[in-house]
């Protein structure tokens, strides 16, 4: 998956495509969509444990696990619809990304453990 089917998804996740799923990307979104990619990218790859790696193209390929997938596209909806302008959408996606990030970082096995005074 390249970075641009990502772009592809998140702009079909605002609504920002017809009926058939063509993105309507302006040349506008297009120039702001490699630094807010690469925003959340190396964000979810530092969660993930993957070193800093950012992409150069929106060509592409993306490294990250296939549970981290999601979240990367609900942070590029969150972040292109605040470059937008578009508050409601950018409130509804940046939630969503938050609470999805917080689920890939939790540790998988809590202890409980009784403390005990020496």
């Amino acid at each position: 998956m390249t970075a641009n089917d990502i772009i592809r998804e998140a702009t079909a996740l605002l609504g920002y495509s017809d009926n058939d799923g063509n993105s309507q990307l302006t040349q506008r979104i297009r120039n702001r969509a490699l630094p807010l990619f690469n925003l959340v990218y190396n964000d979810l790859r530092q969660v993930c444990g993957l070193k800093h790696k950012p992409i150069i193209s929106l060509s592409d390929e993306i490294e990250l696990p296939e549970n981290a997938i999601d979240v990367l596209k609900c942070g590029v909806a969150g972040y292109l619809a605040g470059s937008e302008g578009d508050d409601a959408q950018q409130y509804i996606w940046m939630n969503e990304f938050q609470q999805r990030r917080t689920k890939l970082s939790r540790v998988g096995e809590i202890k409980d453990v009784i403390p005990t005074v020496d």
